[in-house]
């Protein structure tokens, strides 16, 4: 059963990823991922994941402060929704917020630049994590919900 779960997570994992991609066309975005090896697909893949888990975790912590141990009830679900909500919206955010703190002070990124600035970049690149996490997630949700029907 653990690695149903496993699987979930990492075919999410993976869509995220692939599909939060075609951002990184943005200079001030694709200027993030300098750090912590010199690959930018390498740092990609690392801070992504690293965010994924901190993010799924969370999804943990709202299921459990939503439903307890039990079974999720009809009630539950809109608990879990809006935490699911609130967490895919707060986590990017935590990031974007410690990486304008702390990269520019390391001289490692700078937010201005050529183009687009890199806090509005940021902004929209929050905005659309937020969107993809929370659509995945529903369509996830609802696959394992009608796979585990009574037959």
């Amino acid at each position: 059963m653990v690695s149903t779960e496993l699987g979930a997570v990492a075919v999410f994992t993976a869509v995220v990823l692939f599909v939060w991609s075609p951002l990184l066309v943005v200079e001030r975005l694709r200027a993030l991922f300098v750090w912590p090896t010199r690959w930018m697909a390498l740092n990609y893949a690392l801070l992504g994941v690293g965010i994924l888990l901190v993010q799924c975790l969370s999804y943990l912590a709202v299921f459990l402060l939503a439903a307890g141990i039990g079974m999720v009830t009809g009630g539950d679900v809109a608990a879990i929704v809006g935490g699911v909500i609130i967490v895919n919206l707060a986590v990017p955010s935590a990031g974007a917020i410690a990486a304008l703190r702390t990269l520019p002070a390391r001289g490692i990124w700078s937010p201005a630049g050529d183009g687009l600035s890199g806090r509005i970049a940021l902004g929209v690149g929050v905005l659309w994590y937020a969107i993809v996490t929370t659509v995945l997630f529903l369509v996830i949700g609802a696959v394992i919900l009608v796979a585990n029907l009574p037959t």
